[in-house]
């Protein structure tokens, strides 16, 4: 584990996703095409990643309002940890009992070594400053042979307001996320761009939202669509993330790593 010193000023500043992200993620997750692009990838992992006999424990590294690790719940030992009380409460919200969501940094997990089959972590390590020693600690928790399955935001050139409302710190090439895992001691096995095809677009509207970054207006991109809209972009990104492990894109928004604990 890192100092607890230490630790503590890096929970204070992975807390930096503004309060408000965490209704409007919990009030537009069940529908949103994003959310329910990513909940097909979700599936698709788990078949792949943990035991059909729902053995495997799971941990959901950053578990936000919680409806991921419902879908972990149904296929595991699961347990979600995150830093900020907002989070948790609105995993209350959803039915997820106490001591299966807890308030927790990734810096120091509440768990003893070699615990978990599997961890998932969508979002969450790039808000922490230092990101390595996150990737060390979720090491540390995996049984040899265990998977860390990440998803991380790629490109710093687009840098905009939404990584400012949800806390981001980093935004990651191939090369430095690789780097980064390794120097944390997993093996990366997998390492490729999501969501390609809305690449164009959605950088067109990073670039356009970027001057609020900087002038204390910063809103995620998470904003209610109207439904016809947001009906075709499920159609299309949840086509790719059914294909998304199967086939290694040249770029896209973000990242899927998976490493494994080797020793």
């Amino acid at each position: 584990m890192m100092d607890t010193h230490v630790a503590f000023h890096e929970s204070v500043e992975s807390m930096a996703m503004l309060p408000r992200e965490y209704r409007v993620m919990f009030e537009i997750e069940q529908e949103y095409w994003w959310y329910r692009g990513l909940r097909v990838l979700v599936n698709e992992l788990l078949a792949r990643y943990t035991a059909p006999d729902g053995s495997s424990r799971i941990l959901d590294a950053g578990c936000g309002t919680g409806k991921n690790l419902q879908l972990f719940l149904e296929r595991g030992d699961a347990r979600g940890v995150d830093i900020a009380q907002e989070a948790i409460h609105f995993c209350r919200m959803r039915g997820i009992p106490a001591e299966r969501a807890l308030v927790a940094s990734l810096l120091e997990l509440p768990f003893p070594d070699e615990y978990f089959d599997v961890t998932f972590s969508f979002d969450v390590i790039c808000n922490i400053q230092h990101d390595v020693a996150a990737f060390a600690e979720i090491r540390r928790a995996l049984k040899p042979g265990g998977r860390l399955i990440a998803q991380l935001p790629a490109h710093q050139w687009l840098w905009s307001a939404h990584d400012v409302a949800v806390g981001h710190k980093y935004r990651y090439g191939v090369a430095d996320l690789r780097a980064k895992i390794s120097r944390a001691g997993l093996h990366v096995e997998t390492l490729t761009y999501l969501n390609t095809a809305l690449f164009p677009f959605i950088a067109l509207m990073r670039f356009a939202r970027r001057p609020a970054s900087k002038n204390g207006q910063a809103h995620s991109d998470l904003t209610p669509l109207p439904r016809v809209v947001n009906q075709g972009l499920t159609r299309l990104f949840t086509a790719e993330m059914r294909r998304a492990l199967d086939w290694r894109s040249p770029y896209g928004i973000s990242l899927l790593a998976i490493a494994r604990r080797v020793d």
